[in-house]
């Protein structure tokens, strides 16, 4: 038979595309739910200001040279101060300029921010009115949050379970069958005596990906009926159904399909 034209089933199938496809999809579904928390956020906040803010008169009182951490160079920003009723000050930093000639001419100057009652916190750039008017509706951030950070433990399960356990459980049963050098070479691999036994097909679930239940003898010479913890396609699945006694690599309370087909 021509090595070609073989196609690895179960433990020594390369699962190289679909560990980089659920990498990825991992990755954007747990950006795409920061992103929807992060605007869930920002209503919330919205929310509290509008109910709870209060609109006042800032002055801005410095300029001071501001440097980002590992930038050579940097702006001059402005800071307000507001001192409310009840003692606590509100000071923050707003704008950016590159001369502090320029950012010296707003020193003075009155700006309307919002401020906490609650907090320290306050707000420039806002005004009451437009919070009360914004049509933001917050029950809707929430539900658009929650559905989509429902895919994201579907993925990770995916990832970690499917990808990186059943890798690694892979590797394992690979290293007892074949030994500690096995690097998915046909021509100079062939399993130890002695790692390979025989299990029996007694079932099959097909679906979007299929699933195979072998009985077989564990390595205490336990008889066992589990389902593989391996995905098949349909073609895969149907040349394991027909051959009915195939070829399994059984470790611990579990084991790996060792099978080619024809592509």
């Amino acid at each position: 038979m021509n090595i070609m034209n073989i196609k690895d089933i179960g433990i020594n199938k390369n699962r190289v595309l679909i560990s980089f496809l659920l990498v990825l999809l991992t990755v954007a579904f747990g950006l795409i739910s920061f992103f929807v928390w992060s605007n869930f956020g920002h209503l919330s906040d919205y929310e509290y200001l509008s109910k709870n803010g209060i609109e006042v008169e800032a002055e801005i009182v410095d300029c001071i040279y501001h440097r980002e951490a590992n930038h050579s160079t940097g702006n001059w920003v402005l800071i307000y101060e507001y001192k409310s009723e009840w003692g606590t000050v509100y000071r923050e930093s707003i704008g950016h300029y590159s001369s502090e000639s320029v950012a010296q001419e707003h020193l003075g100057k009155k700006i309307t921010v919002i401020i906490d009652p609650n907090s320290s916190s306050s707000y420039s750039g806002l005004k009451l009115e437009d919070l009360n008017s914004t049509p933001a509706d917050y029950a809707k951030g929430l539900s658009v949050a929650i559905l989509f950070s429902i895919p994201v433990p579907f993925v990770l399960y995916l990832l970690i379970y499917r990808c990186i356990y059943r890798n690694v459980m892979n590797k394992k049963m690979q290293k007892k069958a074949y030994g500690s050098t096995y690097n998915n070479d046909r021509f100079i691999h062939i399993p130890k005596p002695n790692t390979v036994t025989q299990g029996e097909v007694t079932k099959v679930l097909k679906w979007i990906v299929c699933y195979v239940k072998v009985k077989y003898q564990d390595e205490s010479g336990a008889t066992r009926e589990k389902w593989a913890r391996s995905w098949f396609t349909y073609k895969e699945v149907k040349f394991l159904q027909q051959k009915k006694t195939i070829n399994i690599v059984s470790y611990k309370n579990t084991y790996g399909i060792l099978e080619e087909i024809k592509k």
